[in-house]
């Protein structure tokens, strides 16, 4: 069992889940940490936990969207729009943009935005309103810009869930629905950067084998994730982003420095 597989577990299955960006801890942590063998599999790899983190999370949802998608009488009303007008700005600019997106694609960048962005959590969630909203919690015009917003967070260091809870609450959801919202836009985007991900892997004749180190990650990130899930929302809740704010910009400024 590797040291360094279990370090990358611990620190995706934690840094998904808060909106701290996980592109930012885990180049962060293996800089400081000295880690190497961060392959293109064990990145995949941890993806794959987090999602499987949100799948278990949210699992009475996913089954009532999917008995809903199957006629069945009796579900009450579902997200599956909300979400799917919420996935479609960031599948068509990650598709077009993809090499684009690879020049901003440096340390100080990743912190500069970590920062930027930790800042402008706080100050939308801080000072925002709580609008009339309907029984989603979201229109599917406020998904649909929630989903635009998201769409920027192919940049490194943004933080997809950070973005989108700082786009919640400036269009009025409550802190918990913002969270929760957003936490669910990050199943069909994880899913989406899997597949583009692998797709991209064979187009380069690369080959993602099921090796023990990757099993193990994938393992090891879900259940660190299903563990700090509920009470990391729970705790965002409750006393709101400051401390994230202030890890993200101290975090930020130890990569600008690194």
């Amino acid at each position: 069992m590797s040291l360094d597989i279990i370090s990358l577990s611990i620190i995706q299955g934690i840094s998904e889940i808060p909106p701290i960006s996980s592109s930012v801890n885990l180049y962060f942590f293996s800089k400081l940490l000295h880690i190497n063998n961060f392959t293109f599999a064990l990145k995949v790899a941890l993806h794959a936990g987090s999602l499987i983190t949100l799948l278990v999370y949210f699992y009475r949802e996913l089954c009532d969207i999917c008995r809903g998608l199957l006629g069945q009488k009796g579900v009450r009303d579902t997200c599956f729009m909300h979400l799917v007008l919420g996935t479609i700005p960031v599948v068509i600019l990650g598709y077009f943009s993809h090499d684009f997106v690879k020049e901003f694609d440096s340390p100080k960048i990743m912190g500069i935005l970590s920062i930027i962005f930790g800042i402008l959590l706080y100050v939308f969630d801080k000072f925002s309103y709580v609008s009339k909203v309907d029984r989603n919690g979201v229109s599917l015009v406020k998904a649909f810009l929630i989903g635009c917003c998201q769409a920027i967070a192919i940049f490194p260091g943004i933080s997809r869930l950070g973005i989108c809870i700082t786009a919640s609450r400036m269009f009025g959801l409550s802190r918990r629905k913002a969270i929760d919202f957003s936490l669910m836009l990050a199943i069909p985007s994880i899913c989406g950067s899997l597949v583009l991900e692998i797709l991209s892997c064979y187009k380069n004749s690369q080959c993602v084998h099921c090796s023990n180190d990757v099993i193990l990650g994938v393992i090891l990130t879900a259940m660190i994730g299903l563990i700090v899930i509920l009470p990391c929302v729970r705790l965002m809740e409750r006393k709101g982003f400051l401390s994230l704010m202030v890890y993200r910009i101290l975090i930020g400024l130890a990569i600008c420095f690194l």
